[in-house]
């Protein structure tokens, strides 16, 4: 794919920082059109500034995902300005400390919004303008997490948020095999990542010493599993720091 990525587009969620700006800068760089979504767009701002004078453009648009009328909005503003969507990559995930004995149904509301319902949403809304624009060689990577495979020793009190991860890996596999059943060459991709050194890994890390990777390391893979030949499909990368046991 390497030859292609002049005029791609691709969308990046969860694109202000960690896993999701690495994307941006290396896709920008390589000549792909980036439609970064992030609640708030202070950081993408600064982002794009500095990305200037790359071969490709960043284009950030304001996107709380848990809110459905925000995401179709940015899938209209996709459709009228840049005619479609070539690659979604699903980063964007939030992780809060809950329990299943002492917290409200509320919280676990929150996360499941965003980790698994919005991520659905945008998931539909892309692949409806693939069909509209008659893309049948996009893809579709979802950054998921270890834990989604795994009982990890960092996630092992927040429930909620690995339930989501786990519910992320069926989701992701139920998509890949519905798209195989409708003869499509859409390329369905589960990236799955140990600990990242993230803004939101950040405290545990301090508390915990332990290995970690560094958002670029998962950037890396992702990049990797674009490339490959048409006919080639990497269903699941798992990522972990060297000496890790998972």
């Amino acid at each position: 794919m390497e030859q292609n990525w002049v005029d791609k587009v691709a969308l990046v969620t969860g694109a202000n920082s960690g896993i999701g700006k690495c994307l941006i800068e290396c896709l920008v760089g390589k000549g792909m059109k980036v439609i970064g979504i992030a609640p708030q767009l202070d950081k993408m701002k600064t982002l794009v500034e500095e990305l200037k004078s790359k071969p490709g453009k960043l284009v950030p648009l304001q996107c709380d995902l848990s809110n459905q009328n925000d995401i179709l909005k940015v899938i209209e503003w996709v459709e009228k300005n840049l005619g479609a969507i070539d690659i979604l990559i699903n980063n964007a995930t939030i992780n809060i400390d809950i329990t299943l004995q002492n917290d409200e149904v509320l919280d676990w509301k929150k996360i499941f919004d965003m980790n698994l319902l919005g991520l659905t949403c945008m998931i539909q809304e892309v692949l409806k303008l693939m069909k509209k624009k008659g893309i049948n060689n996009g893809i579709i990577i979802n950054i998921n997490d270890a834990s989604g495979l795994n009982l990890l020793p960092m996630n092992r009190n927040r429930p909620a948020y690995l339930a989501s991860k786990c519910a992320l890996t069926t989701l992701t596999d139920c998509l890949r095999s519905e798209l195989a059943r409708c003869e499509s060459n859409i390329k369905v991709i589960s990236i799955s990542p140990d600990l990242v050194e993230t803004d939101m890994t950040a405290q545990w890390l301090k508390e915990n010493s332990r290995l970690a990777l560094k958002p670029k390391n998962v950037s890396d893979c992702v990049l990797f599993a674009l490339q490959t030949p048409d006919n080639v499909l990497i269903k699941e990368l798992v990522v972990t720091p060297n000496r890790e046991t998972i």
